[in-house]
């Protein structure tokens, strides 16, 4: 009899043993479940923060391509309006260059044509005074 009380008395320890073992066993698998819920929940809070970081930086960008965009348009505007100025200041200064080439040649003719009325003279005064 003292066998058989002894043997039950440790079937109730283990029992017992066993019951504690699993109210633990669930205490601990509920505060894991607890903290994988808090994490995915921060997880997905980082996300969505993330997200809208993104959707705002997204936004912000836009504007700014269209400042650049318009400076760049601008830019272009002014080097086509910096080029016509050289352009037209090529022009002008290739047309004083053929002008003064113009009178040039026009004094070259006329000097030409004094230079051979001074050897005319010349001549005839050497004869002149050959003579």
């Amino acid at each position: 009899l003292a066998d058989i009380q002894r043997q039950q008395q440790h079937d109730e320890d283990k029992a017992s043993a066993a019951m504690a073992f699993d109210v633990k066993f669930q205490d601990v698998t509920e505060e894991l479940r607890r903290q994988v819920a808090l994490s995915v929940d921060s997880k997905l809070a980082d996300i969505h923060r993330q997200k809208h970081d993104d959707e705002d930086k997204a936004s912000a960008a836009i504007p700014c391509d269209e400042k650049l965009e318009r400076v760049n348009e601008e830019l272009r505007c002014q080097v086509a309006m910096n080029a016509d100025s050289k352009l037209g200041d090529f022009q002008r200064q290739q047309q004083r260059d053929e002008e003064k080439a113009s009178v040039a040649m026009a004094f070259d003719v006329k000097l030409e044509g004094v230079n051979e009325e001074l050897r005319c003279q010349v001549a005839m005064n050497v004869d002149s005074k050959l003579a």
